[in-house]
């Protein structure tokens, strides 16, 4: 995206802040879909028909107007604000200017935002600290960084900052097309779901470029079998049991472990988020580990199914 862009340009006394809006922040705002119509808006140089914040009783005027409001869904969601290369963004007049307009009354966003080409940082109204704070030159290697604060999906569900990035999904960014033959030697299995009468889905964690990644693996239910056949029997029947009533979900606890044959997925939008499930094709060795974990989970609700609670009770 910036890869035929010279950092120097920005020590150029002729780039100023309309270019770091037109070289800058345009195409960001581009790549991450936001719009000057429709669900994803971008509104330039919003005016403020009421142009000042009460402090108390006393009414604070608004000197400027932002440069960008970042809205979904006609929500305002962030304010962004452009500045010359040599503006400092983390100056205390700068970052209470564009806090101003976070909270003035007719705006109320969550997150405000600057940048000056050299830089963006994006902070939290309610923190003196930035949540997010880029180099121009980190922008496009942790381009997902950005997304997970600036895109219409996360300023929409902030939760989402706290998924795991897809697997799937990142094998596909990387190259790999959808319907290749991928094989795990071995995968620790977590949790597992039924999806309908002939599917089940079992989820797991893995690192990918030194970073935790979830993944989704989708089979049909007469592999099920083959997945439990390294537990005793008494236990394979219970977990089997566990998947035919409701929640119609068991924990494995990665006390399940398998190697398999799986290919990639096509994409499948969720409410949430996107993912591409590996689907298994073939289980080609299945391992019980009782060994206690280094430390228990403990967000498995109550009324799930837990492998691991279930063989010490046996025991």
């Amino acid at each position: 995206m910036f890869s035929d862009i010279n950092p120097s340009l920005f020590d150029n006394a002729e780039f100023k802040e309309d270019s770091v809006r037109e070289v800058v922040i345009l195409p960001i705002l581009n790549r991450l879909g936001f719009t000057p119509s429709g669900h994803n808006r971008v509104i330039r140089s919003k005016s403020l028909v009421h142009p000042f914040i009460y402090a108390g009783t006393r009414k604070i005027p608004v000197k400027m107007i932002p440069d960008y409001t970042l809205a979904v869904d006609n929500v305002p969601k962030l304010i962004l604000d452009a500045k010359s290369p040599t503006e400092d963004i983390l100056s205390r007049a700068n970052v209470q200017q564009a806090y101003s307009y976070a909270i003035h009354p007719e705006i109320k966003c969550q997150r405000f935002a600057l940048c000056n080409g050299k830089s963006l940082v994006i902070f939290d109204v309610d923190d003196n600290d930035p949540l997010l704070h880029l180099m121009f030159s980190d922008f496009e290697k942790r381009w997902e960084e950005i997304e997970d604060y600036l895109s219409p999906k996360h300023l929409k569900n902030p939760v989402l900052r706290d998924f795991a990035p897809d697997f799937g999904c990142a094998l596909f960014k990387s190259g790999l097309a959808e319907g290749s033959n991928i094989t795990l030697l071995p995968a620790r299995l977590n949790m597992f779901a039924r999806l309908d009468d002939t599917m089940i889905m079992a989820a797991a964690n893995t690192k990918f470029s030194e970073k935790w990644h979830c993944v989704s693996f989708d089979f049909n239910r007469i592999l099920l079998p083959d997945f439990l056949a390294g537990l005793p029997a008494p236990l394979a029947d219970a977990f089997s049991e566990a998947l035919n009533r409701h929640p119609f979900q068991a924990a494995a606890e990665l006390a399940i472990e398998v190697d398999i044959e799986t290919i990639l997925g096509p994409e499948i939008n969720s409410n949430f988020e996107s993912y591409r499930p590996l689907i298994v094709q073939k289980v080609l060795a299945a391992r019980f580990d009782p060994l206690p974990l280094m430390s228990e989970v403990n967000d498995i609700p109550d009324n799930i199914f837990r492998l691991r609670k279930a063989y010490s009770i046996k025991q």
